[in-house]
Parts: C-alpha cells; sequence; structure tokens
C-alpha cells in the first residue's frame, strides 16, 4: 500500500494551528498536555494571541486562570512532521530546521514577562506505509519511528540556546493504520524541563485578563 492507496488524510497533512486547535478542543487533553504540574488548572485558553508593547510575533497559547490573572502561562509551538516519505530510506523530517527560530521566539515570549513559558514540540508521524504490510498479513502493529530517526530528532529538540526559564516539552502523535488521525495510534508526552515562574508585571496581567474579558 502506498500514500496514493490510503483511505483517511494524514496527520501530518494538518497545518499546525489546526493540530493546536485539534489537542486543546478535547477537555482531557487539554488538562493533561498543558495543566501541567505547577500550573493553574481549569484554565481558559486563546490560540494565537498577537503580543503588545512592540514585541512581533504572537504567542501560540495562553493559558489564563480568572482566579489567578498574574499567572499567565505562554507556550510557543512548533509541528515536526514525518510524513510517509520521511519513514522510507534516506527520509527526514519536515520542519525541523525550524526549530531553532521556535527557539528564539519561546524566549521572547520570556522577555514580554509572561509567568511561565513554554517551548512544545508536537511531533507527527505518519507511519501507514511502513505498517502496511504487517496489517495486511492481520497484526495490529505500533511501530513509528526507527531508533535513527528518533536519535535525529532528540539532536534537534533540546534546550541548546533556550532560555533557563523557559520550560520545554515533546508531544508525539503517531499514525499507525489507516484510520482518523488520533482516531488511533500512540502518543506520548515527554516533559524535557519545567518552566521556572518569574513575576508577572501589573501591565502585562491587566493586558492579558482584557485579552480573555473579550
Amino acid at each position: 500500500m502506498n500514500a496514493g492507496e490510503f483511505k483517511y488524510s494524514s496527520i501530518a497533512d494538518i497545518p499546525e494551528d489546526k493540530l493546536v486547535e485539534r489537542l486543546l478542543s478535547d477537555p482531557i487533553w487539554a488538562a493533561e498536555k498543558f495543566e501541567l504540574y505547577g500550573n493553574p488548572q481549569r484554565t481558559l485558553k486563546k490560540t494565537r494571541v498577537p503580543l503588545q508593547n512592540g514585541f512581533h510575533g504572537d504567542a501560540d497559547i495562553i493559558l489564563f486562570s480568572p482566579e489567578h490573572p498574574d499567572q499567565a502561562v505562554a507556550f510557543e509551538v512548533k509541528r515536526i512532521k514525518f510524513g510517509v516519505s520521511a519513514l522510507r530510506p534516506g527520509g527526514r523530517p519536515n520542519k525541523v530546521h525550524e526549530y531553532k527560530k521556535a527557539i528564539e521566539q519561546a524566549n521572547r515570549l520570556h522577555e514580554v514577562g509572561f509567568w511561565k513559558v513554554y517551548l512544545y514540540a508536537i511531533t507527527v508521524v505518519d507511519a501507514r506505509e511502513q505498517n502496511a504490510s504487517k496489517l495486511n498479513s492481520g497484526k495490529l502493529v505500533f511501530d513509528g519511528l526507527s531508533m535513527q530517526l528518533r536519535s535525529l530528532l532528540d539532536s534537534v529538540v533540546n534546550t541548546d540556546g533556550l532560555n533557563a526559564d523557559v520550560g520545554l516539552c515533546d508531544l508525539d502523535f503517531t499514525q499507525t493504520m489507516d484510520d482518523e488521525p488520533f482516531a488511533s495510534g500512540t502518543g506520548g508526552l515527554r516533559l524535557v524541563r519545567r518552566s521556572t515562574e518569574q513575576p508577572q508585571t501589573q501591565e502585562l496581567t491587566k493586558w492579558v485578563s482584557g485579552v480573555f474579558s473579550k
């Protein structure tokens, strides 16, 4: 079976903003994967929030607790995708070269002054083709990245250049069989480093509160 014979769309084809919306739309995933230990719980969430006071870009996600408005948590998200061809011999992931830019953007969020900042590397893997022969023989298989590709990914997704206060988390989702993305397959969360809190200014707290009052 090749890519043109699949019935369902590829998890690797979901745009980054839609991927974030999908994760946050599930209450369980939103809590388990973003409301980490030490973060406010039962928060309100907004995506793609333009920054203020001369800072360029946006926050991909902001978590806000009305009970603790001075504890806003901002996230920079970078999707790294392994489509069907990336798992073939000699293949490489897409977007991996943009990880350094994500580090710069996460550092900028810390400079803005959010209480906590996290960089999330979200890896999506379409492993349907590599698993097709085993599945066609009646076996259930949940294979994803090879050790070589995992090693390549780990060599890129690290804290080099990341502000020491910014946390790093690695999420991964693998589409192992021809089914709707996220309907089956595997997923995981690896917390590389927790974010260290910093005092959030009254000015930023007022701005964030205003964003969530709209």
